[in-house]
């Protein structure tokens, strides 16, 4: 297999990756702020500004964190598993292209 095709099938599976921890987070978050939350301050469900502050927090909080932890991790994978010699990069400036000789 190419490089090219590792990468493919590494941007595939990083982005299935994402997806499953923007999830993950987006349900823990709903638990957080609109279960548990409301039952530790009751005052909560009468505050009219909640209504537009919690499904922000809720949206914001679990595509902010999912982003921050897919960052790590894909950090620590290129590290880990030396994609730099593995991967062919997708995004590569004119004067540091590599000549292919095709």
């Amino acid at each position: 297999m190419t490089k090219k095709g590792k990468t493919a099938i590494f941007m595939i599976c990083a982005t299935i990756f994402n997806l499953v921890l923007m999830v993950v987070f987006f349900f823990l978050f709903f638990l957080l702020l609109f279960v548990a939350l409301p039952n530790i301050f009751p005052a909560i469900e009468n505050i009219q500004a909640m209504s537009f502050v919690l499904p922000l927090l809720w949206f914001g909080g679990s595509i902010v964190l999912s982003f921050l932890i897919y960052s790590k991790m894909i950090k620590w994978a290129s590290v880990k598993f030396n994609f730099e010699e593995n991967l062919d990069p997708i995004f590569t400036p004119k004067k540091n292209r590599r000549e292919r000789g095709e």
